[in-house]
């Protein structure tokens, strides 16, 4: 089983990295000589990556969103996963580009991590599995909004400046601006589910450390900013620019909590 898992996981590596590849390559070209190959192999690495997960905790009898190792591998598969449903319909091929090295990112970072499984007696074993799932499937959404928010802040300043080529190959600021609203929507429950149940953790804690509030702040500080951003798009009239910068920010805050999380776990 253990042969089977190592061989599982350098396939997932390999296939993430040539659909990286691949997706660079098409960005760079006109949209009538693009291919379909990117999108196939990151579903095979999606694939490779999801049996991998199954295998690897089977193996550790570690139930995976009892992990933090586990729980950065699925936020990859989450954001990938969601990435390869939307892209077609929603017109975001080119957001491959990011989500593919971000993929293969948490997929190696997750590595170094421990593999044990986390918690602490004086937290309820089913409200810590609540926590960490709604938080995986949360930051795997945010990870694909702050790449669209991104390609619509990197496009829309070169329209600004009339530099048409490689502007035209990416997706219509509209579909951006939507795509990034959605992920936002479906996350943020998600987000607010953490926070809450976060913040019970830190009441039952009989020792918090200084590292740990300012985690939990940080955590709270990427709520509020993505709060004010879902707000002003419905009652302010906001959208485009000024939401993509809003989002970019609070989705920093997200991904650098779990990086917080992840470094001192190792």
């Amino acid at each position: 089983m253990q042969s089977l898992t190592t061989i599982v996981f350098y396939l997932r590596v390999v296939a993430y990295s040539a659909a990286s590849t691949l997706f660079f390559l098409d960005l760079l070209r006109p949209v009538t000589m693009r291919r379909a190959w990117g999108p196939r192999l990151l579903f095979v690495g999606a694939t490779f990556h999801a049996a991998h997960v199954v295998t690897a905790s089977l193996l550790s009898r570690i139930c995976p969103v009892e992990s933090l190792h586990f729980a950065l591998s699925f936020s990859a598969l989450m954001a990938v996963g969601v990435f390869l449903v939307v892209r077609r319909r929603q017109q975001l091929d080119p957001l491959g580009v990011l989500i593919a090295p971000i993929g293969l990112t948490f997929l190696l970072g997750a590595e170094f991590v421990s593999l044990a499984a986390g918690g602490s007696a004086e937290v309820p074993r089913s409200l810590l599995l609540l926590h960490i799932a709604a938080n995986v499937v949360g930051v795997g959404l945010f990870i694909l909004a702050g790449a669209a928010g991104a390609f619509y802040v990197v496009e829309e300043r070169r329209l600004k400046r009339k530099q048409l080529g490689f502007a035209s190959r990416l997706p219509p600021l509209a579909s951006l601006d939507r795509a990034t609203h959605r992920l936002l929507l479906a996350g943020f429950p998600l987000l607010t589910f953490g926070v809450v149940t976060g913040s019970m953790f830190l009441d039952r804690l009989t020792a918090i450390h200084g590292l740990e509030l300012a985690r939990a702040g940080l955590a709270y500080a990427s709520w509020l900013m993505l709060a004010v951003v879902l707000l002003l798009r419905s009652v302010g009239g906001w959208s485009g620019r000024r939401a993509a910068y809003g989002t970019l920010i609070g989705v920093a805050g997200v991904v650098v909590v779990t990086l917080v999380y992840a470094i001192t776990a190792t």
